[in-house]
């Protein structure tokens, strides 16, 4: 009997386990709930550095993995941007909220329960989750919730700084020096948003029995690796 040609199996070209992990952001030994974390993870990073603009790019990656919401909620964050609207909040830390707002958030204005009256409700829980997730960022970036704030404890200068008579500085913000360099660090935050938002609503979405799909690889296909196996194994006729 005569075989094929041999093939080689995709983890065999891979120099170490993690080596295959990073490529195929997959693995065997993770829950699909991790998977979803460490996807939404990347997709909040890689998004804010190619596109900016914390509060959408933090929502984005919950909104395509998770289901919520939709284009509208995604361009609702437009305005949101830049410190909450030129308010300072960091808004990445909005675009976390506005993810477990829609997930929880009260849509039926005649509820019972607060915030119309005593006792729990959608809003409630929406308000306690989202107090969940602000708290847990406070204390992964040191106690900081504004984003001029961590501008300075992290590059000594604020997005805008306020001495716009200098020349150095107005040439540093008209050239978009000062933003791009904002938003290669605040892309950490957006993920770090993103992640804690991403691990609550999982959380949640296990007690309630509620299953999340993972997602396929529009790129790499198990089923179609297995026929290009057997089709490769397939005796030839002599």
């Amino acid at each position: 009997m005569v075989y094929g040609k041999r093939m080689d199996h995709l983890t065999e070209v891979f120099k170490d386990e993690q080596h295959r992990k990073d490529w195929q952001f997959w693995s065997r030994d993770e829950t699909e709930d991790e998977a979803l974390v460490r996807r939404v993870v990347r997709d909040a990073r890689e998004t804010q550095l190619k596109y900016r603009a914390c509060g959408q790019t933090a929502l984005y990656p919950l909104a395509l993995h998770l289901g919520l919401g939709g284009r509208e909620s995604i361009v609702a964050m437009t305005t949101l941007t830049g410190g909450f609207g030129g308010n300072e909040i960091c808004c990445a830390l909005v675009g976390g909220v506005a993810a477990i707002g829609l997930e929880f958030g009260r849509v039926d204005f005649t509820e019972e329960g607060g915030p119309r009256s005593r006792g729990h409700s959608t809003f409630t829980l929406a308000q306690a989750l989202s107090a969940e997730l602000r708290n847990r960022f406070v204390e992964r970036t040191g106690g900081l919730i504004r984003c001029g704030d961590l501008c300075d404890k992290h590059f000594g200068k604020r997005l805008a700084p306020p001495d716009r008579r200098e020349p150095m500085q107005l040439e540093r913000i008209k050239s978009g020096e000062v933003f791009s360099m904002w938003s290669t660090y605040a892309a950490e935050l957006v993920a770090l948003a993103a992640e804690i938002a991403c691990e609550i609503i999982l959380r949640s979405r296990r007690q309630r029995g509620i299953v999340t799909p993972l997602m396929a690889f529009p790129w790499y296909n198990r089923t179609w690796e297995s026929m290009q196996l057997t089709e490769l194994l397939k005796p030839e006729e002599s």
